[in-house]
């Protein structure tokens, strides 16, 4: 299962209460609450990947600057009046217009869910495939070989796939 990390970054404390009361009814946790551009690029560093619901605009900041620097990683649900919200690539965020409904914020989450578990497992293929590669250039392993390998080790130690194969890469990028 994939832990979505949701970060809420509303300046208001109202509204942050709002989003968090709606999150709560609906059996989802969130993980931290920014007031500020700055506190939410702090979060999206700490954080490798997730979910962002937001406001359009922060008193230090824009937030279309915050996508622009992030959109890889995390999924943002923008909510926001139509005319700051049309200044958003439609495939890089999801917007919600104001007034917005309970079950739009849901359903923009539920949408979110599969995206962010489809991003994760798309950078996880990635990493292991470089770590299949670097097994396969160092040690003259086939592709299946590798694939073996890492599974194997896997079921050895009890650890993720995607773990394994970190260390393997970091194991080569050290020599």
């Amino acid at each position: 299962m994939v832990k979505n990390n949701i970060i809420i970054g509303f300046s208001s404390d109202k509204i942050c209460s709002n989003i968090i009361n709606i999150l709560n009814k609906n059996g989802i946790s969130y993980d931290c609450i920014c007031k500020t551009g700055a506190s939410l690029r702090k979060s999206c560093s700490y954080y490798e990947n997730g979910i962002i619901l937001c406001q359009t605009s922060f008193i230090d900041e824009p937030t279309y600057n915050i996508v622009q620097d992030f959109y890889k990683d995390f999924i943002f649900l923008i909510i926001g009046n139509i005319d700051k919200l049309n200044l958003y690539d439609n495939n890089i965020v999801y917007k919600l217009v104001t007034p917005v409904k309970q079950e739009d914020i849901i359903n923009a989450l539920d949408l979110a869910f599969y995206k962010n578990s489809e991003n994760i497992r798309e950078k996880n293929n990635k990493i292991i495939n470089k770590a299949k590669e670097l097994l396969m250039l160092n040690n003259n392993f086939t592709e299946i070989n590798a694939h073996k390998y890492i599974q194997k080790k896997s079921m050895d130690t009890g650890k993720k796939s995607i773990d394994i194969a970190k260390l393997i890469i970091k194991k080569y990028e050290e020599l």
